[in-house]
């Protein structure tokens, strides 16, 4: 653990978005600590996974990657992940525009949600809008 939290202040000290290229990016969001966090036995899996996602989801494009991990974290709520996506997407290039916009799209998805949810609005009559 002192390594990780070691590891992580480092990463958050010299992390800034102007010295940080899309390869250096991927170097920390792939490197440890966070593959540690996983079980030793999947270490290279989630290593293989974060890879193929980037390349096979995201082309390459680090930004949109740590955009939508951000919405995704914002929606989730997990107090961990959006300070970490946050300052991956800032330094991977993303504006402040950029990440206030992945933030409001989870905030919409939740109240869309919660209204139709909470509406208890038909599966079928919601579904038929989309035909």
């Amino acid at each position: 653990m002192p390594k990780l939290i070691s590891a992580l202040t480092l990463v958050a000290l010299f992390c800034s978005p102007a010295l940080l290229a899309d390869d250096e990016m991927r170097e920390v969001k792939t490197a440890n600590p966070f593959i540690l966090l996983h079980p030793e036995s999947q270490q290279q899996a989630a290593s293989d996974y974060y890879a193929a996602v980037e390349k096979n989801v995201f082309n390459g494009a680090m930004k949109y990657a740590q955009l939508a991990a951000l919405s995704a974290s914002v929606a989730m709520k997990c107090v961990y992940c959006i300070p970490a996506h946050a300052t991956f997407a800032r330094a991977s290039g993303a504006s402040e525009e950029e990440i206030k916009t992945a933030v409001a799209i989870a905030a919409d998805v939740a109240l869309n949600s919660s209204m139709l949810y909470g509406s208890q609005f038909d599966m079928d009559t919601f579904m038929k809008m989309f035909e």
